[in-house]
């Protein structure tokens, strides 16, 4: 019995240590991961904002769903063709968003459903300016055209791809910096980048304006508009060996 115990344990132990098994708690079989340092970098890249992005919207309720469409048909085409007069391009006018949907009116003095059903309709719309001295007179047309809601204005910049690189160089610079500094406290030297991955923040300036109204109705002035300014953030982190 004793020969056959220890016949077992010697078969166990040798089984133990092939492949990928392990002696005294150290893995066999498998190559260590290489030391490295890995760090952080931020680069921001800021431009004056000379482009700004319009979004409207035409809102109709109605008992009869033909006419909410006809309706905001014809409001739509008001504001459109009102942003195109004073200079606008029908090629920076998108359509970006559409919805028709059906509520069963309710009314809330007798607490019942009236029977009736009304239909509300939205149709969305984004109009690039590209002369930003421009953005409050095309505000006004198109308020002034059929728009019922101006959900706000975006200010950006044309150039947005070359904000982009140089936020991404100083964020590189910015990462190579912080890991040299960690090598240096560390006593060690950086080898060549091992891995890198980047995330891009943008941050512009953002105003609405709740006002509405219909072309046959109303006239708006120009409401004053500043752009400020518009930036690119970039956030990078590599790893880099350890030599």
């Amino acid at each position: 019995m004793r020969v056959l115990l220890a016949a077992s344990a010697i078969a166990l132990l040798l089984t133990g240590c092939e492949g990928g098994g392990s002696v005294g708690g150290i893995a066999q079989g498998y190559q260590p991961y290489p030391p490295s340092v890995t760090a952080t970098g931020v680069g921001t890249a800021t431009g004056v904002a000379d482009m700004a992005v319009i979004n409207f919207s035409v809102n109709i309720s109605n008992i009869d769903a033909g006419v909410a469409v006809n309706e905001a048909t014809e409001l739509a085409e008001g504001a459109i063709e009102a942003a195109v007069e004073i200079g606008i391009s029908e090629d920076d006018i998108e359509t970006v968003g559409y919805s028709l949907y059906m509520e069963e009116e309710y009314d809330y003095d007798t607490y019942e459903y009236t029977g009736e059903n009304i239909y509300h309709l939205t149709h969305s719309f984004s109009v690039k300016v590209r002369d930003i001295d421009q953005a409050g007179d095309v505000l006004a047309a198109l308020v002034s055209g059929g728009a019922t809601t101006v959900m706000g204005i975006q200010f950006t910049v044309s150039n947005r791809d070359e904000l982009i690189s140089e936020a991404r160089d100083l964020a590189v610079i910015n990462a190579r910096e912080t890991a040299e500094q960690l090598a240096e406290g560390l006593g060690v030297s950086l080898g060549d980048p091992m891995n890198i991955s980047e995330w891009i923040d943008y941050y512009g300036d953002y105003d609405s304006y709740g006002y509405g109204g219909y072309a046959d109705d109303y006239y708006y002035d120009s409401p004053p508009i500043s752009p400020g300014n518009t930036s690119v953030s970039i956030n990078v982190s590599v790893t880099y060996a350890i030599d």
